[in-house]
């Protein structure tokens, strides 16, 4: 007999992106996207029969997530727990308190009955599990700071699993985060019989024993060839590596890149015909989709018909068109809108933008943001 446990990671819970509102709750699409993804992975564990599930990091997308985030997260999660399933995880960089005084979030987890360790030292803990006894060392995003850091398989389990986050010796991310660490070597050769791999959002495997389980949904470009989804992991009773690990992909919205356009020697009439083309020949609908131009003559950009752009936004989630004017080196371009909202939601979307580009560190645009937004709000009730 085996034992099977789902390792799942990086839901980003209360996620939001672009100024589309969900018809049903008013609130941010994406949020419910990713919340709806979540549900989604709990309805998967639920329907393959494991024996415990391990989280290995960034449950929610903030430190301080909304009331309602955290008690969707609570009511999926007894689910779960509410089948006698064990549930334990660590904290990820995203939630992770910058001061040690801080009450982390995950904390409510306790009341759907799950546990994570989401301070700045390593935990222990058994748990019996399939007819086994399960050890698992679980070392949040607090604790890997430490770099003299040391843990250690249990004596006492039949198998010993590593639950950690961040990136492992040799793996390249794009668009590294502020608040992201390199794991330590010397933690991930420790003898363990499998290692619980989060903030990397690609299923992918480090090591024989060593797994990415990947993210819930997709958070930007640099993803849009992801396979949203987690992990089951089995395991012999008598301990020993994993026997067999399967990828479970989680139904998430489409994320589509439009192939690039050269725009040397186009017309703004050129441009639109191709921006025009472009959309048609690609499956669109209710997609967040980005155009990529380059080498556009200067000023071609402007020109660009705009009810073409709000047709091909119409049809989708968000439309982005990034120019890049020939000459300019091949990075995100300024991106074309056509068509302004409210205030806030121009302000909010420009630093989402510049956030997911990498031009804002993630603490400088949440403060960034916080600030905006409630000075326009003083300013409009001045207005009053």
């Amino acid at each position: 007999m085996s034992i099977r446990i789902a390792h799942i990671s990086d839901t980003h819970l209360g996620y939001a992106r672009y100024s589309r509102l969900d018809p049903l709750t008013n609130r941010n699409q994406r949020e419910m996207d990713v919340a709806a993804a979540y549900e989604r992975t709990v309805d998967e564990i639920l329907a393959r029969d494991v024996d415990m599930v391990i989280h290995s990091g960034d449950v929610f997308d903030t430190i301080r997530p909304a009331t309602h985030v955290v008690i969707h997260f609570i009511k999926q999660t007894a689910r779960i727990t509410g089948e006698r399933i064990p549930y334990l995880g660590i904290a990820g960089n995203h939630e992770t308190p910058r001061l040690r005084a801080t009450t982390a979030s995950l904390e409510y987890a306790n009341f759907a009955g799950a546990y994570f360790a989401c301070g700045f030292e390593p935990e222990s803990e058994f748990v019996e599990a399939g007819g086994a006894g399960v050890g698992l060392s679980l070392v949040p995003h607090g604790a890997v700071l430490d770099r003299e850091l040391v843990v250690m398989p249990r004596n006492d389990a039949d198998i010993n699993i590593l639950v950690t986050h961040g990136t492992v010796p040799g793996l390249t991310i794009k668009g590294h985060e502020l608040g992201e660490v390199d794991l330590p070597g010397h933690v991930l050769s420790g003898g363990f019989d499998y290692i619980a791999l989060g903030h990397y959002h690609f299923f992918h495997e480090h090591k024989k024993n060593a797994f990415y389980a990947g993210a819930t949904e997709r958070f930007g470009f640099g993803e849009v060839d992801s396979k949203p989804g987690f992990a089951i992991v089995e395991f012999d009773r008598s301990g020993g590596g994993p026997t067999g690990i399967e990828h479970v992909e989680i139904e998430a919205r489409a994320m589509v890149d439009l192939p690039k356009i050269k725009a040397s020697n186009m017309s703004p009439n050129d441009l639109t015909d191709a921006i025009r083309d472009s959309s048609e020949k690609a499956d669109i609908g209710d997609a967040i989709v980005r155009q990529k131009v380059s080498d556009a003559p200067v000023g071609v950009a402007g020109g660009v018909d705009r009810a073409v752009l709000r047709d091909i936004k119409r049809r989708c989630l968000d439309f982005s068109l990034e120019v890049s004017e020939a000459g300019a080196a091949d990075a995100p371009g300024e991106e074309v809108d056509d068509s302004f909202g409210s205030l806030e939601e121009e302000f909010k979307s420009f630093v989402a933008a510049r956030r997911e580009r990498g031009d804002l560190q993630k603490d400088f645009a949440d403060d960034f943001l916080a600030r905006g937004v409630e000075y326009l709000k003083q300013a409009g009730e001045a207005g009053r």
